[in-house]
């Protein structure tokens, strides 16, 4: 009876231990996939971002044309009246660096004495954000100028 007893308790503590050794290897494979799909998710919205600079200044909301002819800068005017939606939790500003202006944020009133455009904002309540710029022209159709941009996005994540 003694042997049978020490023989069961043996195998109750091995079942035990390998049911511990998988428990440990299942969670441990799945912060591994948690980890690896956060990893692609910022991938993602990094290629998103990238593909954004590179399209929106070219976009036919912002664009500057002539005789429906389009030219490779940004229309100031139409800064006011752009329609971004979904897009994410992000924030696009478009900032005149050349000639500097007041440090003001644009609005209808004080246009074209400011320098700051803010186009597309939802923050949404993300803590941590990244930033990637791009050189842009702007063009001022009251005083038909030109002038140094730059392309702003910042997106939250």
């Amino acid at each position: 009876m003694k042997k049978a007893e020490i023989q069961i308790q043996e195998t109750i503590i091995v079942i035990f231990i390998i049911t511990i050794i998988i428990g440990l290897g299942i969670f441990l494979f799945y912060r591994y996939n948690l980890s690896s799909l956060e990893k692609t998710k910022l991938e993602y919205e990094e290629s998103q971002v990238y593909s954004l600079l590179a399209t929106l200044p070219n976009s036919a909301e912002l664009t500057y044309t002539e005789l429906n002819n389009p030219q490779n800068a940004v229309d100031t005017s139409r800064l006011f009246d752009a329609k971004l939606a979904n897009l994410g939790f992000k924030e696009i500003i478009i900032r005149q660096i050349y000639p500097k202006e007041d440090n003001l944020t644009c609005n209808k009133n004080n246009y074209p004495k400011c320098n700051n455009y803010l186009i597309y904002s939802n923050k949404g309540n993300k803590k941590s954000s990244q930033i990637l710029t791009t050189p842009v022209s702007l063009y001022f159709p009251r005083t038909n100028e030109y002038k140094a941009g730059l392309l702003e996005i910042k997106w939250y994540s």
